[in-house]
């Protein structure tokens, strides 16, 4: 049975978990997800004929897609820690990223920060998240690797945006609640911003 909110019990097992998970899981290398990413891009933007919003439009959905079965274990993994309510959501983002990360997570993503409905102007619930060192483009020279002028309403981060957004759909599903998360990407590097940024918002589903 899926809490209404986590008690400290709850939190502290998941302190100690997420350590105990990395430590015993296959670690990803970084470098090689960035130059992968790269890659296939470019790759995309050939068979596109130098479009690069569409391919990075179309890489982002056979990522995401791809993706199911890590989230999904992600799932099992982390579901005792999960509750119906949203004050707990920057939290287990925060647990989430250290599953998948490790302690050093926070060299890449800012400490998620959740902000109910009533205190938005747009009486939306918002989850944002900020990329001070993006894991897809540290390294890309802004304008020769990839030009943002070329990115439509998109950015580079989009895959890693829409990646972590999926993962939270499925924690909103399992537990219950009739939200369907919407992600924009309201800040990239790449277009010369001081960091990236990504605000999950979480829309009432219609009845």
């Amino acid at each position: 049975m899926v809490p209404e909110k986590l008690g400290m019990f709850r939190k502290f097992l998941a302190k100690l978990g997420k350590r105990a998970y990395w430590t015993v899981t296959k670690k990803m290398n970084l470098w090689m997800l960035s130059s992968m990413a790269y890659g296939v891009t470019k790759k995309y933007e050939e068979i596109f004929e130098g479009d690069t919003g569409m391919a990075v439009d179309t890489f982002t959905e056979q990522f995401v897609n791809g993706a199911n079965s890590i989230m999904y274990e992600l799932l099992g993994t982390m579901k005792i820690f999960f509750s119906k309510s949203l004050e707990d959501v920057d939290f287990l983002a925060e647990t989430a990223l250290h599953v998948i990360l490790g302690s050093k997570w926070p060299q890449f993503f800012g400490k998620p920060k959740m902000i109910l409905a009533e205190n938005t102007e747009e009486g939306v619930a918002q989850l944002v998240m900020r990329f001070p060192r993006c894991v897809l483009c540290t390294g890309l020279r802004p304008g020769i690797d990839v030009d943002h002028t070329k990115l439509r309403k998109n950015s580079y981060g989009e895959l890693l945006a829409r990646a972590l957004v999926a993962l939270m759909q499925l924690i909103q599903d399992y537990v219950g609640n009739k939200y369907k998360l919407v992600v924009k990407e309201t800040k990239c590097r790449l277009r010369g911003d001081p960091y990236g940024e990504g605000i999950s918002y979480y829309y009432p589903k219609d009845e």
